[in-house]
């Protein structure tokens, strides 16, 4: 787990995304997007905690400030599970099975810290400084987008899987995104 596109500047990620090779994807766009979007929201919980701390506050943002960088590192763990993907596909059935439940891994759970950096923004709102709620609204709305790219990549990957094992992703992709919807009302 590097931060290595972390070091690349945005226009070289964004260069990359646009290239013609199967990676960085939606996968990667979506974590650097959730990374960002985390970001408003504890820039939000810091500038209002200058001004008026609070127990609410400073419980919010040490949770938001421990997502930070993690939501962001998915996009080097979902460049490499792809491309480990796609060379084991050429190896045989065993090998291609675990990267592609790997490549399901990945999105899931990059979708997951989402739904807590979503789950942060809901309730960092009303708690943050009046003009700054549209910071964490803001990171919300990005959280959300991220979240469901990343379970676009589920969706593609779950042909691959054993009907058992689709069935249960299936079940855990439904029960994220209905979450993140949730979460996304409640922000609105």
């Amino acid at each position: 787990m590097s931060d290595e596109l972390w070091r690349e500047s945005l226009a070289a990620f964004r260069a990359a995304l646009a290239a013609d090779a199967p990676t960085p994807g939606c996968g990667a766009a979506a974590a650097v997007t959730a990374d960002l979007g985390l970001a408003l929201v504890v820039k939000a919980l810091r500038i209002s905690r200058r001004h008026a701390d609070s127990i609410a506050l400073a419980e919010q943002l040490a949770q938001a400030e421990s997502l930070l960088g993690r939501l962001g590192r998915f996009a080097d763990e979902d460049m490499q599970a792809f491309s480990d993907y796609l060379q084991a596909a050429q190896r045989g059935d065993e090998a291609r099975d675990l990267a592609a439940r790997q490549a399901c891994a990945v999105p899931l759970a990059s979708a997951h810290g989402c739904l807590q950096g979503l789950e942060i923004a809901v309730v960092a709102r009303p708690l943050v400084r009046g003009a700054l709620s549209s910071d964490v609204h803001a990171g919300g709305l990005l959280l959300h987008a991220a979240l469901s790219a990343a379970l676009l990549n589920v969706d593609a990957d779950l042909a691959q899987l054993s009907a058992a094992q689709a069935h249960r992703l299936r079940a855990a992709r439904t029960r994220l995104q209905q979450d993140a919807d949730r979460c996304l009302a409640a922000l609105r």
